[in-house]
């Protein structure tokens, strides 16, 4: 047929059946017998939906009440089953099917459903492998393009001609923005996430973008674009990325924050566990003050965030992972809008020159900068004065599987923690550094002695050594 008179065409389950007989007059046979065919497949889809949506939106009231779900996901489940329960019934009346002035007509009850579910499922998004509650910058970020997107996707839907197309390249751009964005949560979430849950992150990742880019596909390929697909077809299409993008994802959002929840409260036990076998033997020294620091690791290649994110489990210091110099500021933006001092940002010596770099030192002159360098120790101190006016410290990168020198690094982190050793810190909390310090070089020496000191420690002077 004619694509520009199937136009905006998106018509419900009712008008693809008499598309079917509307065929078969013509062309008679096993042509009406196929569209039926396919007509039944796609209400078969619609009812699937509805009562998935359902189950789930009962399933999640239950977790909810046992506080162990988010409202995201109720909320995207009672839009999904109250969309397509009218669908079903009313999906080619007014105001869900719209009529143009021109004649031509679009699915609005579709676009009410992108509307409202998709920022909601980007919120659920951005605190991927975060506490339940927490949203940030890119939250924001995440809704202004997404919004751009499906503005101008709609807005392609009802013109015609060059505008539509003109409408449709400038919702790319902002569906591109989009994914990138997305593209970054999964990777810092990847990085920051307890290892047993990474292959979660990736496959939730793949089911977002799969399911991301079909809406597009389908647009283009359907009767908004150029009619390449049936109205049925278009129908089936989007049933299932509803189903991959709002079901399946929503359920692994709920598993991923249940494990990461579960985790979180084992760790806290293991940690108390650990205290009290040691304050029989340290029962007199302060205790050193648990996630009292915000440190933020950034490494581009992602190579040494195991070493780091193991040693500074050891400090009582929160770890976040960024791979990128925009990154890092908006970190530092997000905690600064929280309220949170950031003490130290670990990097790598590849962002000493970024462009951006002088930024950071000019808008957080506060947080201190160390350089983490691969063969520190056989560098001449001529070779590092350059960089000394652009950072604090200098600090050996772990390298060909050596651990982290956690000596070094817990006087490093003590020499910078302005939350626990600057003026304004408890006593306490300066005894408890100058307790750790200690007792790791005591722990050191003792392995030194007993002849099996650590990796690091091989190469250096028989001085320093002593």
């Amino acid at each position: 047929g004619n694509s520009s008179a199937l136009g905006n065409q998106t018509p419900s389950l009712c008008t693809p059946r008499l598309n079917a007989c509307a065929r078969s007059r013509s062309a008679p046979g096993t042509m009406a017998v196929t569209e039926i065919s396919e007509a039944n497949v796609a209400g078969g889809l619609q009812w699937l939906c509805f009562l998935l949506s359902w189950a789930l939106f009962v399933f999640y009231c239950v977790q909810w009440k046992r506080q162990s779900c988010g409202w995201e996901v109720i909320y995207i489940s009672w839009l999904m089953m109250i969309s397509y329960i009218i669908e079903i019934f009313h999906g080619n009346d007014s105001p869900a099917m719209v009529r143009l002035t021109d004649g031509s007509i679009a699915p609005w009850l579709r676009y009410c459903g992108w509307l409202l579910t998709s920022p909601v499922i980007l919120i659920a998004l951005s605190g991927t492998g975060m506490p339940a509650g927490v949203y940030s910058r890119r939250t924001m970020k995440l809704l202004t393009s997404d919004q751009g997107f499906k503005v101008m996707q709609i807005t392609s839907a009802f013109s015609k001609g060059s505008v539509k197309v003109a409408f449709f390249f400038v919702a790319m751009v902002y569906g591109g923005n989009t994914l990138y964005s997305c593209a970054t949560v999964y990777l810092q979430a990847f990085a920051n996430i307890q290892p047993e849950l990474q292959g979660m992150i990736k496959f939730m990742s793949a089911v977002f973008f799969a399911a991301f880019i079909m809406y597009p596909i389908l647009f283009v390929a359907g009767p908004e674009g150029f009619g390449h697909v049936s109205p049925e077809g278009s129908i089936i299409g989007h049933a299932m990325a509803d189903l991959l993008s709002k079901s399946l994802w929503g359920v692994c959002s709920w598993w991923l924050a249940c494990q990461v929840k579960a985790l979180s409260e084992d760790d806290e036990d293991e940690t108390s566990e650990d205290g009290s076998e040691e304050s029989d033997r340290a029962s007199e020294l302060p205790a050193v003050p648990r996630h009292t620091s915000n440190v933020i690791l950034g490494d581009p290649q992602g190579t040494l965030v195991p070493y780091y994110t193991q040693a500074f489990t050891k400090l009582p210091a929160a770890l976040t992972v960024v791979d990128s110099m925009e990154s890092l500021l908006d970190e530092l933006e997000e905690m600064k809008d929280a309220g949170h001092r950031v003490d130290m940002c670990l990097v790598a010596p590849t962002l000493l020159e970024h462009g951006e770099f002088n930024r950071l030192r000019s808008e957080y002159s506060g947080v201190k900068i160390v350089v983490y360098v691969e063969g520190l120790a056989n560098i001449p101190e001529e070779s590092l004065a350059p960089f000394r006016e652009r950072c604090d410290d200098f600090i050996e990168a772990p390298a060909r599987g050596v651990m982290v020198d956690e000596s070094e690094l817990t006087q490093v982190f003590y020499r910078h923690a302005e939350s626990l050793v600057g003026p304004a810190a408890p006593i306490e909390a300066h005894l408890a550094a100058q307790t750790a310090i200690l007792l790791t070089i005591k722990a050191d020496i003792a392995r030194m002695q007993r002849g099996d000191a650590p990796p690091m420690y091989e190469g250096k002077s028989k001085i320093a050594a002593s």
